[in-house]
């Protein structure tokens, strides 16, 4: 018996109701296909079998509508979480029934069938639903699937993938030898494996690596660290244009709109093509005034004018300071055959100054990652603190020649992210700890800071609302509270590798906002709002600001039915294999129980796929039809396999199973589907808060 709960409490918007309905109607009547398909399966092959079927039902519960066909009751239930198909000498809440000896002298009983009989029949739904599946894969790659680049878009600094050398740009093409077509592969092949991977792949430049990673395991599962990509083109589905410039930020400020649709081909005359490209070149020229041209076409996308070419001029826009230095912590990963790595730097060494110039005191740790941009090709004396069992601390001074890969291009993505020195490939970590109070800034004015105190709290507060708790706000916006004294949800490391350099960049993003600091200072705490914006007058954004870039996605299609058939068998058993995988992740706990969707979790998702159009759609459904199957046939009493499980021992010690036996793993089933039910009601209610939106 199949379990999926429909969601039928939409949250309307009045200006596209028809659309949503739609939407909705065609995720009811696609699920409802493939439970009904499930139960032709045991229906057909039970009539084959000359079984006499006493009601064929789609849902579950009370009957709305039934109709007396010959022998058979077809009927439609008030529940549609699943379906049945009820036969003579076969019932799960009554397996009396099944070993009734009165039952059993009639011929077209279930339970007077053959065991290979009864084995067709139980199988038949699981059966039904693969191929239904597989069909539905077919006809899709005939259409044409869209699927996910298999292009690194960013690189989590320090994760395993960044420590291997992977960057933003590169495509990984195997992983432990099975070919990668999309980045749902990536996902899939990381989060269910299980030890290391090889991975293979090509950087941006076109040389080929080949490397063995261990992922790293948190909340959210095994991760390597890598994210998709994106293209230069501004998606079409920013339906307005204000969206795409974030206030305070260079494209807020821009000479001109950037709008949806706009495809970018060059930033101060040098070419763009990807992503990566316009990441590395917007922070390579953050210091004057970027002129980005794109591309500009008039149209819905479907049938356009000829392009033509705009100009469109962002200023750089200074840094915004917070008038206090952090003190430095430790270096926290060292790309393989960096730069730093060749130079002698290790994981666990302390920066101490570069060039002389005393870290925290001298020199803003932040700026580091600039700083060996700005001297790439020329020797960077760098002082660093070495810690050994025998020898303790002492301090040494490497020699690097840094490239010119630009600073804040890699920006911390969690709270524990070091921050990178992508120059020479290396990551240190920056404490919330006050350093230094720098001279004539608003936090020096405050006269409540000093050296030594660490920063355990910021809220970033919008300029025209008050404090939380203050009634006099005219904004009801709430402030973005960012935690450095412990750990947000689902956050990898511990608090103790919370870095400062992922507040403050937070902070960039976010320019228009006062910014409420709490201190603790040994055994006081108290908080001061800093409420005047700050710049640094030779230090400018590398983000230009700039939203809703398109999804980097590649276009599959097969260019016959032989191609189609092949296409679709590969899905079909990457699919299966991947539920079952999923399946050992979370019993092994590589994978967090709330990754489970429940029943409103299911529809949310396929109402949101279904927006995306007809094929999207179909794909859901083909998941959904082999994840029927796969559940179906686990060894689970009341489900498919649980009959299976007992058709085996008929057929191997020649005797039925004891109706008392029988009694109690239905029991257990039914409270097992029962429990399972409100747990994953549970977590898509109040944790995953799951429900049908817009």
């Amino acid at each position: 018996m199949e379990h999926i709960a429909l969601d039928l409490l939409a949250a309307i918007d009045i200006s596209a109701i028809g659309a949503k309905v739609m939407n909705a109607l065609a995720v009811v009547l696609g699920l409802g296909l493939v439970i009904f398909f499930h139960e032709l399966g045991h229906f057909a092959v039970a009539k084959w079998c000359n079984v006499h079927v006493e009601r064929f039902s789609i849902g579950i519960g009370p009957i709305l509508w039934s109709r007396q066909k010959g022998e058979t009751e077809y009927a439609l239930s008030a529940l549609p979480f699943g379906g049945y198909v009820k036969m003579l000498g076969q019932d799960d809440m009554d397996s009396n029934q099944m070993t009734s000896d009165e039952i059993a002298e009639n011929p077209r009983a279930y339970s007077a069938k053959t065991v290979p009989q009864r084995m067709a029949i139980i199988s038949a739904g699981v059966i039904m639903n693969v191929v239904t599946g597989f069909m539905i894969f077919m006809l899709c790659y005939r259409m044409g699937v869209e699927k996910t680049s298999p292009l690194v878009g960013s690189v989590v600094t320090g994760f395993p993938a960044w420590s291997a050398g992977v960057r933003a740009g590169d495509r990984l093409t195997a992983i432990n030898g099975s070919e990668i077509r999309s980045f749902s592969d990536i996902f899939n092949s990381v989060k269910l494996s299980m030890g290391s991977l090889r991975i293979q792949g090509v950087h941006e430049d076109g040389t080929e690596f080949d490397e063995t990673i261990a992922p790293e395991r948190w909340a959210t599962g095994r991760s390597i660290g890598v994210s998709p990509s994106y293209t230069p083109t501004i998606s079409r589905r920013v339906t307005e244009a204000e969206k795409v410039a974030t206030p305070g930020l260079p494209a807020s400020k821009a000479s001109a709109k950037i709008l949806p649709g706009d495809r970018l081909v060059s930033i101060q005359s040098e070419p763009v093509t990807t992503y990566s490209q316009m990441q590395r070149l917007s922070a390579k020229y953050a210091g004057v005034p970027r002129t980005f041209v794109f591309e500009r076409s008039e149209g819905d996308g479907k049938t356009e004018s000829p392009a033509s070419q705009v100009e469109v001029v962002l200023p750089p826009t200074e840094v915004k300071s917070v008038g206090l230095w952090m003190a430095t912590g430790p270096v926290k990963a060292v790309r393989k055959g960096s730069i730093a790595e060749k130079a002698g730097l290790q994981a666990g060494d302390r920066i101490v100054a570069v060039d002389g110039m005393v870290i925290g005191r001298d020199y803003d740790p932040l700026r580091l990652p600039n700083y060996f941009a700005e001297h790439a090709g020329t020797e960077v004396k760098l002082t660093v603190e070495k810690q050994t069992p025998a020898t303790g601390i002492q301090k040494q001074e490497l020699t690097l020649i840094p490239d010119d890969t630009p600073g804040w291009v890699e920006e911390p993505a969690f709270q524990t992210t070091p921050l990178a020195i992508p120059a020479i490939g290396a990551a240190f970590q920056i404490q919330p700890s006050i350093a230094r109070i720098v001279p004539g800034s608003e936090a020096e004015r405050a006269g409540v800071f000093r050296e030594g105190q660490k920063i355990t709290k910021i809220e970033l507060i919008q300029q025209n609302s008050a404090p939380a708790g203050d009634d006099s706000s005219t904004d009801a916006s709430e402030p973005r509270t960012l935690l450095l004294g412990g750990l947000e949800k689902k956050q990898p490391g511990t608090a103790e590798d919370i870095n400062w350099a992922w507040a403050f960049s937070v902070i960039q993003r976010l320019p228009e906002h006062s910014i409420r600091i709490f201190v603790e200072d040994g055994d006081k705490s108290f908080d001061r709002t800093l409420s005047e914006t700050e710049g640094v007058s030779d230090w400018f954004l590398a983000d230009p600001g700039i939203n809703g870039w398109e999804a980097a996605a590649e276009l599959q299609k097969a260019e016959s039915l032989g191609d189609a058939f092949w296409l679709g068998l590969r899905e079909t058993r990457n699919t299966g294999i991947n539920i079952y995988l999923t399946l050992r992740s979370l019993v092994r706990k590589d994978l967090p129980w709330d990754s489970l969707s429940g029943p409103l979790g299911i529809v949310n998702i396929g109402y949101q796929v279904a927006a995306h159009g007809l094929t999207d759609l179909l794909l859901f459904l083909g998941f959904l039809s082999i994840n029927l199957a796969v559940i179906n046939f686990l060894p689970i009493p009341v489900l498919d396999g649980g009959h299976m499980v007992f058709l085996l021992w008929e057929g191997i010690s020649r005797r039925k199973p004891n109706a008392r036996v029988i009694g109690w793993a239905h029991a257990v089933g039914i409270l097992f589907i029962i429990s399972l039910f409100v747990f994953v009601m549970y977590l898509d209610i109040f944790v995953n808060r799951m429900g049908m939106g817009g």
